[in-house]
């Protein structure tokens, strides 16, 4: 009789453990469709995206600003991977954004002579608030309404390498 029950009582966990083993695999699959469609989102956007935590390290980056950028910056302060400066930079939106709001501006870079859009958005996760900035290239015949959202310009431009 405890043989019998034994038997039954692992072929039970067996069928268990095997349902368990499908719903993981279930929802592996799930999450890697999930993810699939997130990349092709970000890799989709043709500007550049990073994210940084509120230390102004940068947490992730975009294919685009990596291959603009020629390497990965992840665990580089923003300032010195895309600006190369050694210090914050002077329009840094960090302290608004870590607020909670959302700023936008437009910038000009006069290494390259081209106007950018820029957004810092509050990014949250768990329980840490990051800073999110898409930065997108303005042609010269873009019509200033597509851009109207309260813009200012920077009243400072930053030296040294720029992303934007």
């Amino acid at each position: 009789m405890l043989l019998t029950t034994t038997k039954e009582t692992m072929r039970n966990l067996l069928k268990e453990e095997t349902h368990m083993a499908a719903e993981h695999q279930r929802l592996m699959d799930a999450w890697r469709e999930l993810w699939g469609q997130y990349k092709a989102i970000i890799d989709a956007f043709d500007g550049l995206i990073y994210i940084c935590s509120a230390s102004l390290e940068i947490e992730f980056v975009n294919r685009h600003l990596a291959e603009m950028l020629g390497y990965s910056p992840l665990g580089q302060k923003c300032y010195e991977a895309l600006y190369n400066l050694d210090h914050p930079c002077p329009r840094c939106s960090k302290e608004k954004v870590l607020r909670g709001e959302t700023i936008r501006q437009k910038s000009f870079n006069p290494q390259n002579n081209r106007t950018y859009y820029q957004v810092a958005t509050p990014f949250y996760l768990k329980s840490e608030t990051f800073m999110m900035t898409t930065i997108q290239y303005l042609p010269a015949n873009c019509p200033s309404q597509m851009i109207s959202l309260e813009l200012r310009e920077a009243p400072e431009e930053v030296s040294g390498r720029q992303v934007a």
